[in-house]
């Protein structure tokens, strides 16, 4: 399994003579082909329509997933709150989770279309206590859609690192290399046993893409960004994460200065530490994990506090 796209520039070096044509590195089960389905897709809650007066005030958590990827990585954590009586709705961003063509003709405002849409839908049937939980590039996506956009049912915010500065600076010169046509793709790799949970393919089209949003939203946050005071929000960063450079996780809560913010770092080697590890080490992090996020969702704070954990 990745760190998320763990293998962003993996192949770089090994793809970066190879000509223009089809992506030699795809096998037939991979999700870029149209007719395989990712192996966790979405699920909105919208779809059940208008909600009992009950599940009205019952606390909404909608899930939404980073670059390449799936709802396959928020699905386990979903499925342990829903146990402990918090509705969902799992959004899959936009031009994923299809042929990898409309991955590759997408913008960033494509894969964002699908939250936004879900929010307002939510908003409108009366679902009046919502959450939104992300992870990597769905926290960036989150952050320049509330920049612009108000939903007053939103409570909480939990973002699982959110990419505002990447790790690996090679997706600083990606546009340079996308406009040479030399190197219109790389490789992402994973186990076999994850097939249907990323593309195989990333075209660098797409990670211009990245690129253009993580450069926006962290213009964002060095100006300030004035979201609603009550919105509350809770980060996690691991320290060796390959994919997110941990100084991201610091530059959304210093951008957010009408909120309470929570940062925690946490001693993990995982892009997401929320996804099951055969590792006990990892596996104890990611247990206390959710459980931190539960004591979050579950406590009301006081704006702006702010505060570092080390974990």
């Amino acid at each position: 399994m990745p760190s998320g796209p763990q293998a962003f520039f993996q192949g770089w070096s090994q793809l970066f003579g190879r000509s223009n044509g089809p992506f030699p590195h795809t096998r037939p089960e991979d999700l870029d082909h149209p007719h395989n389905p990712p192996k966790v897709g979405p699920e909105l809650l919208s779809q059940q329509g208008t909600p009992s007066p009950k599940d009205a005030d019952r606390p909404v958590v909608v899930t939404v997933h980073g670059f390449s990827a799936t709802p396959f990585e928020t699905h386990f954590l979903l499925k342990w709150l829903r146990e402990r009586d918090f509705l969902g709705s799992q959004v899959m961003l936009g031009a994923h989770g299809e042929h990898i063509e409309a991955f590759r003709q997408a913008s960033w405002r494509d894969w964002q279309a699908p939250l936004e849409s879900e929010l307002r839908a939510l908003q409108k049937l009366g679902y009046r206590n919502q959450i939104v939980l992300s992870t990597s590039t769905g926290g960036t996506l989150m952050l320049d859609l509330l920049s612009r956009s108000y939903f007053p049912a939103l409570r909480k915010l939990v973002m699982v690192a959110p990419i505002v500065e990447p790790y690996d600076r090679l997706m600083r010169v990606t546009p340079l290399a996308r406009h040479s046509r030399i190197v219109p793709s790389i490789l992402n790799s994973f186990d076999d046993e994850y097939i249907g949970c990323w593309y195989r393919e990333l075209p660098l089209s797409a990670i211009v893409q990245l690129d253009r949003l993580t450069r926006r939203v962290r213009s964002q946050l060095r100006r300030g960004l004035k979201l609603p005071s009550q919105l509350q929000v809770l980060i996690l960063q691991s320290r060796r994460d390959l994919v997110v450079d941990r100084r991201s996780a610091f530059a959304v809560a210093d951008g957010l200065t009408q909120n309470h913010v929570e940062v925690l770092l946490l001693d993990s080697h995982w892009h997401l530490p929320i996804l099951p590890r055969e590792d006990p080490r990892e596996e104890a992090i990611k247990d206390w994990v959710y459980a931190r996020i539960l004591d979050f969702l579950k406590t009301d704070y006081l704006p702006p506090d702010r505060y570092y954990g080390l974990d």
